[in-house]
C-alpha cells in the first residue's frame, strides 16, 4: 500500500505529542530521568473545568458504552465489565440509576436537554450534540445547526461532546473538517468501523485516508492499527487552532453493518478489539467509546455488552477494561518521548509513573515479527510483561519480543 502514507500519518502522530508539557498536571509522578514529557490533550485536569465533571484524578480514564437503555438492574452489568459512563441513553432510562451506580451519563440533547430532573441530575456531566453530522448534510448546514443546538442547551457549564463520522475522516476538506472538530465541542471522537464496514475499503473512504485516494486490500483495511490511524486524523484536525481537547476513541463490539457475510459485513473478533482499543490509546485517545448494537449477524442485539449471545467478546472487553482501569494512573500521565525506539513496523508510546518506564506496543500489519526495543539508559535490566505472567532481559539497552500477528499487543512495565 502506500507506504510513505502510513509514514506520514505516524510521523504527524509523533509531532503532536511533541512540544513542552502544559500546566495542570498534578500526580506523583516524577521527572524521568531519561526522555522529555509531553502532556496528555488537554492535560489531566480538563474535565474540572467543567460543572458535574467527570472525576479529575489519576485514578479515572472513560469508558463508555454508546446509546444503551437505563432501565432496570440489567444497567448493573455494564458497570461489572467495567464500564464507567454512559454516552447517550435511550429516552425512557432512569438516571437515578446511573447516579445511584456511581455511574455517568453524557445525554442526547434532543431528549434531555429540557428535562428537568435531567438538568439537575448530578451524574449527567454534558451534552450530545448531533451523531454523525458530517454525513448527513454539507458543511454550512451542519455548522448552523451546531451552533444552534449550543444555543439552545442548557447554561450550565456542563462539556459538549461529540461523535463525526466518515464527512470529518474521509470526505471533507481539512479546514472544513477542522472547522467541526474544532468550534462545537469539548470533546470528539469518529466512528470508523475498520473491521466490520463492508465499505471502509474505497478509494473515497479508507483509501483516502491511508493509501493516496486508492483503494485498500483486505489486509490493509481489517487491521488494528488503522485505529490509531483514526485517533491520528482527528488529533492532526484538533491541532490546528492551537488548543488541545480530548480525543475519544469509537469501537464496535458486534456486528454494526446490516449486511452479511457475502457483501462484507461481519463481527469483530475479541482479539481485534482488544488491539483497536490498544492502538486507539498508545495513538492519544483520552477515552473509549463502545459501539453496543449488532444490526446484521445471527443475533440483531441493541445491548451487545449484556446479551448473552456476545458472551466471548463481553469477556474480551472486560479483561481489557481491567488493564485500562489497572494502568489508569500511567495512561494519564505525559508521554515520554525519546525513551523508546522499535523496529519498523510496531508503533509505541511511552509513560514513567511511579519510577517506573511504561512502554506500549502493538503490531501494525497483519504479519509475525520479531521486534527491537532500544531504552534510554537502561544498559541491563528487565522488561515485565505487563498481564503476561513473563519477563524479558534488557541486555545492552535492548530487548526483543514477538508479535503473532497484527492484534498483537504488548505492554512492559521497566525499572530505570
Amino acid at each position: 500500500m502506500g507506504r510513505a502514507s502510513l509514514s506520514a500519518l505516524i510521523a504527524i502522530g509523533m509531532v503532536l505529542l511533541a512540544g513542552p508539557p502544559q500546566p495542570g498536571w498534578t500526580s506523583d509522578a516524577s521527572e524521568p530521568p531519561w526522555g522529555k514529557l509531553s502532556q496528555v490533550d488537554g492535560d489531566v485536569d480538563y474535565y474540572g473545568k467543567f460543572a458535574n465533571s467527570l472525576p479529575v484524578n489519576s485514578n479515572f480514564f472513560p469508558i463508555g458504552v454508546w446509546f444503551e437503555s437505563v432501565v432496570d438492574s440489567l444497567s448493573a452489568s455494564n458497570k461489572d465489565l467495567g464500564v464507567n459512563i454512559y454516552v447517550v441513553v435511550t429516552a425512557n432510562s432512569n438516571l437515578s440509576i446511573i447516579k445511584d451506580g456511581g455511574m455517568f451519563a453524557i445525554l442526547q440533547q434532543s431528549e434531555f436537554a429540557g428535562n428537568e430532573p435531567a438538568v439537575a441530575n448530578s451524574s449527567v456531566v454534558g451534552w450530545e450534540l448531533h451523531d454523525e453530522i458530517d454525513m448527513q448534510v454539507g458543511i454550512a448546514e451542519a455548522e448552523v445547526r451546531l451552533q444552534t443546538i449550543r444555543t439552545g442547551l442548557p447554561e450550565d457549564g456542563r462539556l459538549r461532546y461529540n461523535n463525526y463520522g466518515k464527512g470529518v475522516m474521509f470526505w471533507l476538506s481539512e479546514d472544513d473538517a477542522a472547522r467541526l472538530v474544532n468550534r462545537y465541542q469539548d470533546i470528539v471522537s469518529a466512528d470508523t468501523y475498520w473491521f466490520t464496514d463492508p465499505y471502509i475499503a474505497g478509494a473515497s473512504e479508507g483509501g483516502q485516508l491511508l493509501n493516496n485516494g486508492r483503494p485498500l486490500t483486505e489486509s490493509q483495511t481489517r487491521r488494528a492499527a488503522n485505529y490509531g490511524y483514526t485517533i491520528d486524523r482527528l488529533r492532526r484536525l484538533d491541532g490546528m487552532d492551537a488548543t488541545r481537547r480530548p480525543i475519544w476513541a469509537f469501537i464496535e463490539v458486534g456486528w454494526p453493518f446490516s449486511e452479511g457475510p457475502g457483501k462484507g459485513g461481519r463481527a469483530i473478533e475479541p482479539a481485534e478489539m482488544n488491539a483497536a482499543v490498544w492502538h486507539s490509546i498508545i495513538a492519544g485517545a483520552r477515552g473509549i467509546v463502545y459501539f453496543n448494537h449488532s444490526f446484521g449477524g445471527p443475533y440483531p442485539s441493541q445491548h451487545v455488552l449484556r446479551d448473552r449471545n456476545y458472551a466471548e467478546i463481553r469477556a474480551a472487553v472486560r479483561e481489557t477494561n481491567a488493564r485500562i482501569t489497572q494502568l489508569a494512573s500511567v495512561l494519564n500521565t505525559p508521554f515520554v518521548l525519546d525513551y523508546v525506539k522499535c523496529d519498523a513496523g510496531i508503533r509505541s508510546m511511552a509513560k514513567y509513573y511511579d519510577n517506573r518506564y511504561y512502554v506500549f506496543s502493538g503490531n501494525m500489519d497483519n504479519e509475525t515479527r520479531e521486534a527491537t526495543f532500544t531504552v534510554a539508559g537502561a544498559v541491563n535490566g528487565v522488561a515485565k510483561v505487563i498481564g503476561e505472567g513473563r519477563s524479558i532481559q534488557i541486555v545492552e539497552g535492548s530487548f526483543t519480543d514477538k508479535f503473532e500477528d497484527g492484534n498483537a499487543i504488548h505492554i512492559y512495565q521497566i525499572n530505570p
